[in-house]
């Protein structure tokens, strides 16, 4: 038997390239800054046949910050005005960024509406009671009519950066209504493009 270094050294590269990577993808999906996030389920109220909503509360959660791709890329976050408002002192180095704020960040509702009217309201919290049970009556009230519509009208969710924050949140508790009602129709901002990574993504959800 022949020794043969460079197969050797080969074979150890090998190993510890498999161990790195098992590693990383490790620390990717299981190794949580925090306990898991709680939800309490606060009230599903049905006023009546025609208007339901139901209400959930997260716990304050914390997220990590990105593997950044180079240098550049993390010196340009953390010169950013967000960086510098959520994590004072550095503090998000160890314990990720924190999310808290109850409008915001915590407080959830989904509401079906029946015969619902929507005129170009403000996404979010900012969507007020009264525009949620708006419904209409007669068809020359709305331009277009939908039988079934599920709205995701956040500033600029056509591009990448907003649908991840902006659409992402809101997808991860209505989600199973898409796949409930697969004939829906779903209502997004027009911009002044459709960036090709949001389009792929919304065609992967069906």
């Amino acid at each position: 038997m022949y020794f043969r270094p460079l197969r050797l050294l080969k074979v150890v590269g090998i190993i510890l390239c498999i161990i790195i990577v098992t590693y990383q993808i490790y620390r990717l999906l299981f190794k949580s800054i925090k306990k898991p996030i709680q939800i309490k389920i606060i009230k599903s109220l049905k006023l009546n046949e025609d208007f339901e909503e139901i209400s959930e509360k997260l716990q304050p959660f914390r997220v990590r910050l990105p593997n950044f791709s180079d240098e550049e890329a993390k010196n340009w976050f953390y010169n950013s005005t967000y960086y510098k408002i959520n994590c004072k002192n550095n503090s998000c180095e160890e314990n990720g960024v924190l999310f808290n704020d109850e409008k915001e960040h915590l407080n959830v509702k989904i509401s079906f509406v029946k015969n619902g009217l929507y005129l170009n309201d403000d996404c979010g919290y900012n969507y007020g009671d009264i525009s949620v049970r708006r419904t209409f009556t007669k068809e020359n009230q709305t331009t277009k009519i939908y039988d079934k519509l599920i709205i995701y009208t956040v500033p600029d969710g056509w591009s990448f950066q907003h649908f991840l924050d902006g659409i992402g949140p809101k997808l991860s508790h209505s989600r199973p209504y898409l796949d409930k009602y697969t004939d829906a129709k779903i209502l997004i901002i027009r911009g002044a493009r459709f960036d090709r990574s949001v389009k792929e993504i919304w065609s992967m959800l069906g």
